[in-house]
């Protein structure tokens, strides 16, 4: 008794996933979608942040050239005199102290 009543229920099965296979499709589609909808809103997110920390760093290092290159620095005293090497070796340790 209980095989055949199994079986009735195999076949009942199959008989609903013939019928509303596109019905379940969607269904995982849709539950795809909306589980994926935090991952993606995290990863704007992040790339936001990231983007606006590398325009903060740039914007650094242009302030770090500013100041190594101002009128009354070593850069531009050795660079006046004629000694360009002299003025970027002295720039180079003018950005790496800042």
């Amino acid at each position: 008794m209980f095989k055949t009543n199994n079986f009735f229920v195999i076949s009942n099965l199959k008989i609903h996933l013939k019928r509303y296979k596109s019905a379940l499709i969607y269904s995982f589609i849709i539950g795809l979608i909306m589980g994926s909808i935090p991952f993606i809103y995290k990863s704007k997110e992040d790339f936001r942040v990231k983007q606006l920390i590398r325009e903060q760093r740039k914007i650094q290092f242009q302030n770090k050239e500013k100041i190594c290159k101002q009128d009354n620095s070593d850069y531009k005293k050795f660079l006046n005199l004629g000694f360009p090497k002299t003025a970027i070796e002295k720039f180079n340790i003018c950005m790496k102290a800042q």
